[in-house]
């Protein structure tokens, strides 16, 4: 029977994302190749509080997710995760006009 020792979950701008430690190996799913982690997170999660923010979010709305072992370590909503990836393309515009 295989385990998962992590599981991260991103989803931005209909890009999905999954990197899975199963049995000591690496696995990366994008998109179609997601959608049946995708649909099991969605189903175990149920309202989880934004790490970031602290509002609550469902499980559909979030747009990262990480898991280690059985216990949820890091929830962040799509708002969040958009703002941070926005801060980042601005950072990046800057230093390349300096």
């Amino acid at each position: 029977m295989s385990r998962f020792r992590k599981l991260s979950l991103t989803r931005v701008k209909g890009l999905v994302i999954a990197v899975a430690v199963i049995n000591g190996e690496r696995h990366i799913l994008m998109n179609n190749e997601a959608y049946e982690v995708v649909k099991e997170v969605n189903r175990l999660l149920g309202l989880r509080r934004c790490s970031v923010c602290g509002r609550w979010v469902r499980p559909e709305d979030l747009g990262y997710v990480e898991i280690m072992g059985n216990k949820v370590t890091k929830a962040v909503c799509q708002e969040c995760l958009g703002r941070v990836y926005s801060d980042i393309a601005e950072l990046m515009g800057q230093c390349l006009t300096k």
